[in-house]
């Protein structure tokens, strides 16, 4: 090769990969599209069951999901990737799904560190070992190291998680810590959400609050920024928000995937912005993102049940 090409490539060989934080690009996400699963059950008004909560495995094998209020209620499932097309694998289990609670918004780590929301326990999330030859979770137990479910009747609001998210390397765990109103002892509507996170040291996960919120201080509104997705190093995040105004103004919905960056894992992100592919026309929820960067999923309210959906950049 010529002087001038050799010094090219040898620059290229050697410069770091751009990461999609820093790419002026990052933000030109397209083409929404249906995800289709193979082979889903059947589920109520005979239609196949809700897809919700999408999480996207680190090594792009399996797609993770819940069902939805119109089965009754929200359970664990998995699809495989067989042949570029996600094929249904069934229920995870065993004795993971109940009748009474809320089993959903799966996460998992490279090591196969599974976490999902379980409304049966105190912390309101469980942790656990997945095994992708069988689909089974071991090792079950609760989470520790996030606050856990609390009430305060006196101002007649109930404290809990809704939403967990790992990182790719199993150190940070990112949860949504909801506030609901109370009608007596009965559970009324949310009052808002905040993202926060907790960091592993040694065996448990450790919260420091002052240091969550100054981390997430440009995310969290006096609305609702829940299901966080991190990216593999840890520079971009995606979420949820959701507008309280518009849900007692008008009794919509008025949801939007946003996305944040920033330059260092030590850094707090900057100011979110709006996905715009996906749009808020319609209730969009649940963001995951895959390993390379380059496919978020999501799920969109079709009639009464959601679908998986996603956009590519």
């Amino acid at each position: 090769l010529p002087v001038p090409l050799m010094m090219a490539a040898f620059i290229l060989i050697l410069a770091p990969p751009v990461s999609f934080a820093q790419s002026p690009s990052a933000q030109a996400f397209r083409n929404p599209q249906p995800v289709k699963i193979e082979n889903l059950p059947p589920g109520a008004g005979g239609t196949p069951i809700s897809t919700e909560e999408p999480f996207l495995s680190r090594d792009g094998r399996f797609l993770f999901f819940n069902s939805g209020k119109q089965e009754g209620n929200k359970d664990l499932y998995y699809a495989k990737r067989i042949s570029k097309r996600w094929v249904y694998q069934g229920p995870i289990g065993p004795d993971v799904n109940t009748s009474k609670e809320v089993e959903g918004n799966p996460a998992m780590d490279r090591a196969y560190n599974f976490y999902y929301i379980d409304s049966g326990t105190e912390a309101m999330a469980r942790k656990a070992r997945f095994s992708p030859d069988t689909g089974n979770l071991s090792h079950i137990v609760e989470l520790a190291g996030i606050p856990k479910r609390k009430a305060r009747f006196f101002k007649q609001e109930l404290y809990g998680n809704i939403g967990v998210e790992i990182s790719a390397d199993g150190e940070v765990l990112y949860f949504s810590r909801a506030t609901w109103d109370l009608n007596g002892i009965f559970l009324g509507s949310f009052l808002d959400s905040d993202i926060l996170f907790t960091v592993r040291q040694g065996d448990t996960f450790v919260f420091d609050e002052d240091k969550a919120r100054r981390i997430m201080k440009r995310i969290n509104t006096p609305d609702m920024e829940y299901a966080a997705c991190i990216s593999s190093d840890g520079l971009e995040l995606f979420f949820t928000h959701l507008s309280i105004a518009a849900m007692k103004k008008k009794g919509k919905i008025q949801s939007q995937i946003m996305r944040a960056t920033r330059h260092s894992v030590s850094q707090p992100f900057g100011k979110p912005v709006e996905v715009r592919a996906i749009g808020h026309r319609d209730f969009v929820e649940g963001p995951t993102l895959s390993s390379d960067g380059r496919e978020l999923y999501y799920h969109i309210r079709k009639g009464n049940k959601f679908r998986i959906y996603k956009v590519s950049r």
